[in-house]
Protein backbone atom coordinates (compact mmCIF):
# COMPACT_ATOMS: atom_id res chain seq x y z
CA UNK A 1 0.00 0.00 0.00
CA UNK A 2 1.23 3.42 -0.89
CA UNK A 3 1.59 6.21 1.59
CA UNK A 4 0.09 9.10 -0.32
CA UNK A 5 1.70 11.87 1.67
CA UNK A 6 5.18 10.47 1.06
CA UNK A 7 4.56 10.12 -2.65
CA UNK A 8 3.16 13.64 -2.83
CA UNK A 9 6.30 15.02 -1.23
CA UNK A 10 8.53 13.11 -3.60
CA UNK A 11 6.64 14.30 -6.64
CA UNK A 12 8.27 17.37 -8.10
CA UNK A 13 6.74 17.71 -11.50
CA UNK A 14 3.16 18.78 -12.15
CA UNK A 15 2.67 15.59 -14.16
CA UNK A 16 3.58 13.54 -11.15
CA UNK A 17 1.08 15.49 -9.09
CA UNK A 18 -1.54 14.98 -11.75
CA UNK A 19 -0.82 11.27 -11.79
CA UNK A 20 -1.05 11.24 -8.07
CA UNK A 21 -4.39 13.02 -8.10
CA UNK A 22 -5.70 10.61 -10.72
CA UNK A 23 -4.46 7.71 -8.71
CA UNK A 24 -6.05 9.22 -5.61
CA UNK A 25 -9.38 9.65 -7.40
CA UNK A 26 -9.25 6.10 -8.69
CA UNK A 27 -8.42 4.89 -5.23
CA UNK A 28 -11.38 6.77 -3.77
CA UNK A 29 -13.68 5.32 -6.43
CA UNK A 30 -12.32 1.84 -5.73
CA UNK A 31 -12.76 2.34 -1.97
CA UNK A 32 -16.31 3.62 -2.48
CA UNK A 33 -17.10 0.62 -4.69
CA UNK A 34 -15.67 -1.70 -2.06
CA UNK A 35 -17.66 0.15 0.62
CA UNK A 36 -20.86 -0.20 -1.45
CA UNK A 37 -20.05 -3.84 -2.08
CA UNK A 38 -19.44 -4.43 1.63
CA UNK A 39 -22.68 -2.63 2.53
CA UNK A 40 -24.59 -4.79 0.04
CA UNK A 41 -22.93 -7.88 1.47
CA UNK A 42 -23.79 -6.67 4.99
CA UNK A 43 -27.47 -6.21 3.96
CA UNK A 44 -27.52 -9.69 2.46
CA UNK A 45 -25.97 -11.11 5.61
CA UNK A 46 -28.52 -9.28 7.78
CA UNK A 47 -31.35 -10.62 5.60
CA UNK A 48 -29.87 -14.10 5.84
CA UNK A 49 -29.55 -13.70 9.62
CA UNK A 50 -33.21 -12.62 9.95
CA UNK A 51 -34.38 -15.48 7.72
CA UNK A 52 -32.33 -17.97 9.75
CA UNK A 53 -33.78 -16.54 12.97
CA UNK A 54 -37.32 -16.97 11.61
CA UNK A 55 -36.54 -20.53 10.54
CA UNK A 56 -34.95 -21.22 13.93
CA UNK A 57 -38.05 -19.88 15.73
CA UNK A 58 -40.35 -21.90 13.46
CA UNK A 59 -38.31 -25.03 14.15
CA UNK A 60 -38.39 -24.36 17.90
CA UNK A 61 -42.18 -23.96 17.78
CA UNK A 62 -42.48 -27.16 15.75
CA UNK A 63 -40.16 -28.97 18.16
CA UNK A 64 -42.27 -27.80 21.13
CA UNK A 65 -45.46 -28.98 19.43
CA UNK A 66 -43.92 -32.36 18.64
CA UNK A 67 -42.62 -32.69 22.22
CA UNK A 68 -46.04 -31.74 23.63
CA UNK A 69 -47.75 -34.23 21.33
CA UNK A 70 -45.22 -36.88 22.35
CA UNK A 71 -45.78 -36.11 26.05
CA UNK A 72 -49.57 -36.19 25.55
CA UNK A 73 -49.23 -39.53 23.77
CA UNK A 74 -47.07 -40.86 26.62
CA UNK A 75 -49.72 -39.81 29.16
CA UNK A 76 -52.47 -41.30 26.99
CA UNK A 77 -50.57 -44.57 26.62
CA UNK A 78 -49.92 -44.69 30.38
CA UNK A 79 -53.65 -44.19 31.05
CA UNK A 80 -54.56 -46.90 28.56
CA UNK A 81 -52.01 -49.22 30.12
CA UNK A 82 -53.46 -48.55 33.58
CA UNK A 83 -56.98 -49.27 32.29
CA UNK A 84 -55.80 -52.51 30.72
CA UNK A 85 -53.95 -53.54 33.88
CA UNK A 86 -57.05 -52.81 35.98
CA UNK A 87 -59.17 -54.78 33.53
CA UNK A 88 -56.78 -57.74 33.75
CA UNK A 89 -56.88 -57.58 37.55
CA UNK A 90 -60.68 -57.45 37.48
CA UNK A 91 -60.69 -60.31 34.99
CA UNK A 92 -58.47 -62.35 37.33
CA UNK A 93 -60.81 -61.62 40.24
CA UNK A 94 -63.83 -62.53 38.14
CA UNK A 95 -62.09 -65.71 37.04
CA UNK A 96 -61.44 -66.65 40.69
CA UNK A 97 -65.05 -65.87 41.63
CA UNK A 98 -66.30 -67.94 38.71
CA UNK A 99 -64.03 -70.81 39.75
CA UNK A 100 -65.40 -70.59 43.31
CA UNK A 101 -68.95 -70.64 41.95
CA UNK A 102 -68.10 -73.63 39.77
CA UNK A 103 -66.62 -75.48 42.75
CA UNK A 104 -69.68 -74.64 44.86
CA UNK A 105 -71.93 -75.83 42.07
CA UNK A 106 -69.94 -79.08 41.76
CA UNK A 107 -70.14 -79.56 45.51
CA UNK A 108 -73.90 -78.98 45.56
CA UNK A 109 -74.39 -81.28 42.57
CA UNK A 110 -72.38 -84.03 44.23
CA UNK A 111 -74.30 -83.47 47.47
CA UNK A 112 -77.57 -83.71 45.57
CA UNK A 113 -76.45 -86.93 43.86
CA UNK A 114 -75.45 -88.49 47.19
CA UNK A 115 -78.80 -87.54 48.72
CA UNK A 116 -80.63 -88.86 45.71
CA UNK A 117 -78.78 -92.16 45.95
CA UNK A 118 -79.28 -92.44 49.72
CA UNK A 119 -83.02 -91.92 49.65
CA UNK A 120 -85.76 -89.34 49.35
CA UNK A 121 -84.64 -85.80 49.71
CA UNK A 122 -86.08 -83.72 52.55
CA UNK A 123 -88.29 -80.91 51.32
CA UNK A 124 -86.74 -77.45 51.75
CA UNK A 125 -89.20 -75.37 49.80
CA UNK A 126 -92.15 -73.70 51.45
CA UNK A 127 -94.95 -74.87 49.24
CA UNK A 128 -98.38 -76.19 50.06
CA UNK A 129 -98.39 -79.87 50.85
CA UNK A 130 -94.75 -79.86 51.93
CA UNK A 131 -95.58 -80.18 55.62
CA UNK A 132 -98.64 -82.44 55.48
CA UNK A 133 -97.17 -85.24 57.58
CA UNK A 134 -94.77 -83.08 59.58
CA UNK A 135 -95.16 -82.09 63.16
CA UNK A 136 -94.31 -78.41 63.50
CA UNK A 137 -94.08 -78.65 67.25
CA UNK A 138 -91.84 -81.71 67.55
CA UNK A 139 -89.75 -81.57 70.74
CA UNK A 140 -92.07 -79.10 72.50
CA UNK A 141 -92.81 -80.30 76.05
CA UNK A 142 -94.41 -77.34 77.85
CA UNK A 143 -96.76 -74.40 77.40
CA UNK A 144 -94.03 -71.70 77.08
CA UNK A 145 -92.08 -73.63 74.43
CA UNK A 146 -95.33 -74.21 72.53
CA UNK A 147 -96.18 -70.48 72.41
CA UNK A 148 -92.60 -69.55 71.46
CA UNK A 149 -92.51 -72.08 68.59
CA UNK A 150 -95.95 -70.94 67.42
CA UNK A 151 -94.78 -67.28 67.19
CA UNK A 152 -91.61 -68.29 65.32
CA UNK A 153 -93.62 -70.36 62.85
CA UNK A 154 -96.08 -67.49 62.32
CA UNK A 155 -93.17 -65.19 61.42
CA UNK A 156 -91.85 -67.70 58.91
CA UNK A 157 -95.04 -68.93 57.23
CA UNK A 158 -97.23 -65.80 57.35
CA UNK A 159 -98.74 -65.15 53.88
CA UNK A 160 -97.27 -61.62 53.77
CA UNK A 161 -93.72 -63.03 53.90
CA UNK A 162 -91.77 -64.10 50.84
CA UNK A 163 -91.85 -67.76 51.91
CA UNK A 164 -95.36 -67.54 53.36
CA UNK A 165 -98.09 -70.09 52.64
CA UNK A 166 -101.73 -69.94 53.75
CA UNK A 167 -102.37 -73.71 53.74
CA UNK A 168 -99.27 -74.41 55.82
CA UNK A 169 -100.25 -71.63 58.23
CA UNK A 170 -103.70 -73.23 58.66
CA UNK A 171 -102.07 -76.59 59.48
CA UNK A 172 -99.77 -74.87 62.02
CA UNK A 173 -102.78 -73.21 63.68
CA UNK A 174 -104.72 -76.48 63.75
CA UNK A 175 -101.79 -78.34 65.33
CA UNK A 176 -101.20 -75.48 67.77
CA UNK A 177 -104.86 -75.51 68.88
CA UNK A 178 -104.82 -79.27 69.47
CA UNK A 179 -101.55 -79.13 71.44
CA UNK A 180 -102.68 -76.03 73.38
CA UNK A 181 -105.83 -77.77 74.51
CA UNK A 182 -103.72 -80.77 75.61
CA UNK A 183 -101.35 -78.60 77.74
CA UNK A 184 -104.18 -76.55 79.26
CA UNK A 185 -106.22 -79.68 80.17
CA UNK A 186 -103.34 -81.07 82.18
Amino acid sequence: MLDFDEELMKAEAPDDIKKMKTWMFQEQVRIQAKRDELQELNRELQDLKRRLEREKNALEVREKMIKKRFDDNEIFIAKKQKIIEDAYQQLALDRKALECERLNFEHERNKYRRQKMSGPKPVHQYESGAYESTSFFRGVDNDMALRKRYKELLKIFHPDNKCGDTKTLLRIQTEYESLKSRYYES
